[in-house]
């Protein structure tokens, strides 16, 4: 048998260091969403393992309230037959095409974290480079993305990138972007999430999550 009187002090309580919580993610994207945190969800199980889930539901997206409501459902429904335990259930969608009626509907009625995104979760991806303290919409907010993107000579942003995680958070932009939101947050506190524009709160799962990724 192995003797265990070699071993620091300082070696056993770093292996009794707790991993994060396990986190379930539901996009209602099925390309950048999934993407970036399927980026993040690498970099913290280089670590500390299989903690982060991201889930891809099988819905279509037309911009209807019902696929909203239908993603709230299926995360309900997974997670009440999902064999693993979550400490953390986030649902993630953007206001996009919604009516307002529709958007805050949805957030009020999920029983979960709700990740959502005024005007559109590449509104998350900008604030990694600018601030943006007025409404914008949501094609203006791809346009912006795409001249950040060329001026860190990143190439084009597309919505199928599988290295969107890398790219944006490189130079250690997480810290920028998160305050980025923290500012958007405090300039839009008041009223419903369907007035809140611009803001995200993406930045809510990774500011739980930021110490795993440094």
């Amino acid at each position: 048998m192995k003797n265990n009187k070699n071993i620091s002090r300082k070696d056993r309580l770093k292996s009794k260091r707790l991993a994060p919580a396990n986190y379930l993610i539901v996009c209602e994207g099925k390309q950048t969403e999934p993407n970036y945190f399927n980026g993040l969800k690498k970099k913290i199980n280089e670590k500390y393992g299989s903690k982060v889930d991201v889930l891809i539901p099988n819905i279509e997206i037309k911009g209807t309230g019902e696929n909203t409501t239908a993603l709230v459902k299926y995360t309900d429904k997974f997670v009440n037959y999902s064999n693993k335990r979550y400490g953390q259930v986030w649902v993630v969608f953007d206001k996009d095409d919604y009516s307002d009626e529709q958007f805050d509907k949805a957030i009020k009625t999920c029983d979960y974290n709700v990740a959502w995104s005024n005007p559109n979760f590449e509104l998350w991806l900008l604030s990694h480079f600018k601030k943006v303290s007025r409404y914008i919409s949501k094609d203006n907010v791809l346009q912006e993305l795409s001249k950040e993107f060329q001026k860190k000579g990143l190439g084009e942003y597309t919505k199928n990138d599988t290295n969107i995680f890398e790219k944006v958070t490189s130079e250690e932009r997480l810290h920028t972007a998160i305050k980025n939101c923290e500012y958007m947050e405090e300039l839009n506190k008041d009223g419903q999430a369907s007035q809140r524009n611009p803001m995200t709160k993406v930045y809510k799962i990774i500011d739980g999550l930021k110490e795993y990724l440094e």
